[in-house]
């Protein structure tokens, strides 16, 4: 008979917890790595939370993840917010950000862009401007801006006055305050986010888009201090991988086609470009 019963059931609990902890840990090292990334509303390339329609930004972005070996959690914000919380160390990255000397400084930017598109003036048909340098020569001007967003080098020297817009939907919004008299001009930092919201709001004989030149815009994903430690370089060289099979251009050009709802749009990036924004 066994003298020690106590003895022998406290070794197979202890060996039983033993075997759980270990499963536990080996399940754990199984499991990919999560990065949180945050967005904002930004159509064509990213819609509305509630929104139906399916986002090609967010849809590459998780090739780029899947090359990553990582989970992605998406978590959707205003812009102004977006920048907030990924300088606190609340976020790992955001999907889209122009680089400023400012941001370069808090932030870890990969050294190729997501994409690159050029920025644009949006004024109302009727208006006697013609042209990005008839309001770069003016002075009084009421210009509406992304509130928290880039600034052209034409916005930083520009004596207007630069009202910015806060809150989701800015695109949108914009070009509605501009037709409605609110403002002489909307600023936007990318012509895709406008000629997709005047065509889809039935905006196009309201407005005229007047581009900018000389001012094309890398935009990229962005990761904070932090997180670019861990991420940075697997990033960069999944970006490589997945841009040699299709660029974010030609992505975003066949998502267009198949938005629901929605009239075509045709792109202006030039389909041979890297991925950048």
């Amino acid at each position: 008979m066994n003298k020690h019963p106590t003895s022998i059931k406290l070794f197979f609990i202890v060996s039983l917890l033993l075997h759980c902890w270990c499963m536990n840990a080996f399940a754990d090292n199984l499991a990919p790595e999560k990065l949180t990334v945050g967005y904002f509303d930004f159509p064509p390339h990213t819609f509305p939370k509630n929104s139906k329609q399916p986002s090609a930004a967010l849809a590459y972005f998780d090739k780029i993840a899947q090359e990553m070996g990582v989970e992605v959690e998406y978590k959707h914000y205003p812009l102004s917010r977006l920048v907030f919380l990924l300088d606190h160390q609340r976020l790992d990255a955001a999907l889209f950000l122009a680089k400023t000397e400012a941001r370069t400084k808090i932030f870890s930017y990969p050294s190729t862009p997501y994409f690159t598109t050029n920025s644009v003036f949006v004024v109302p048909s009727a208006s006697n401007l013609k042209s990005a340098k008839d309001i770069e020569q003016k002075s009084t001007l009421q210009l509406a801006v992304w509130e928290g967003g880039f600034h052209s080098s034409t916005l930083a020297v520009s004596k207007n006055t630069l009202v910015p817009l806060s809150g989701n939907d800015v695109a949108a919004r914009g070009i509605q305050l501009v037709v409605n008299g609110r403002f002489d001009a909307f600023f936007s930092p990318d012509s895709h986010a406008i000629e997709y919201e005047a065509l889809t709001t039935g905006q196009t004989a309201s407005i005229r888009i007047l581009p900018i030149p000389g001012e094309d815009i890398d935009i990229y994903s962005v990761f904070s201090k932090k997180s670019a430690n861990l991420f940075l370089k697997r990033y960069e060289s999944a970006l490589k991988k997945v841009t040699a099979e299709i660029s974010y251009a030609t992505f975003l050009s066949n998502y267009q086609k198949n938005l629901p709802h929605t009239p075509e749009v045709t792109p202006t990036m030039n389909s041979e470009s890297s991925l950048t924004q």
